[in-house]
């Protein structure tokens, strides 16, 4: 009886961990995605214009403040076909004051799932394009250690090899396209601006903070910054 006790409770540990395991490793999609590649990109860039002739075919002219920093591509959680391009802006000692990040995905053939935005609060209208839009402040601590693998991380990692990391208090917008009906491609701008030249932290600017009640100031001088250093023109008739 002890022996088939000790049996069945190995048994029941090996199922345990078995499961355990397959939660770990598929649950954490993060774990699929590529390692990025920074040639062949889909999409080109001349002066302060991003040109992509697909998925939208539109243009992103970012003004005399930025500058481009590079791109990569890889297959985010090996789902999604995913390019991310950089313009930042810095001080003259070199330091991350804000950076656009943008980002052209697409679900892999075959794959069901859409992308869904109906939830944003805000719509931005930049040139041609309408974006469903989504802000917040938030505080970055470099030596906080962060899972690998999301597109965040992958963007992270990028600005790091180039030298830069993310203000410690910032501002954050998030804007979102869908190209077509299918609501299976997007483009994705993120703008990052340190919270510093508005004059507050993330923290008194979040809930229970001591100025939360001028986020939506900032959340407009947020915007109209984006307004006033990007514009987004559809070319091949793409709106």
């Amino acid at each position: 009886m002890k022996i088939r006790t000790k049996v069945i409770l190995i048994g029941l540990a090996i199922v345990v961990a078995g499961a355990g395991f397959a939660h770990w490793y598929y649950g954490d999609r993060s774990r699929f995605t590529t390692e990025p590649e920074f040639s062949d990109l889909g999409r080109s860039v001349s002066g302060n214009d991003l040109i992509s002739d697909f998925d939208p075919a539109a243009v992103l002219s970012f003004s005399d403040d930025y500058r481009y920093l590079g791109g990569q591509k890889f297959i985010l959680y090996g789902v999604a076909d995913t390019e991310q391009h950089f313009f930042v802006e810095t001080t003259d000692d070199d330091v991350l004051k804000s950076v656009y990040w943008i980002q052209y995905e697409a679900y892999l053939p075959g794959k069901s799932w859409t992308y869904d935005y109906d939830d944003s609060p805000l719509r931005v209208t930049l040139g041609d394009y309408e974006f469903y839009t989504d802000t917040t402040a938030f505080e970055f601590d470099p030596d906080i250690e962060r899972r690998r693998g999301t597109d965040g991380a992958m963007a992270r990692q990028f600005l790091a090899s180039h030298g830069y990391v993310y203000p410690r208090n910032n501002a954050y917008a998030r804007l979102v396209y869908l190209t077509d009906e299918s609501r299976q491609k997007e483009l994705m701008i993120i703008f990052i601006d340190d919270l510093e030249d508005y004059g507050y932290t993330a923290q008194e600017l979040t809930e229970d903070g001591t100025n939360v009640d001028q986020w939506p100031d900032v959340e407009q001088m947020l915007l109209d910054r984006i307004r006033e250093t990007l514009i987004a023109t559809a070319s091949n008739g793409d709106n």
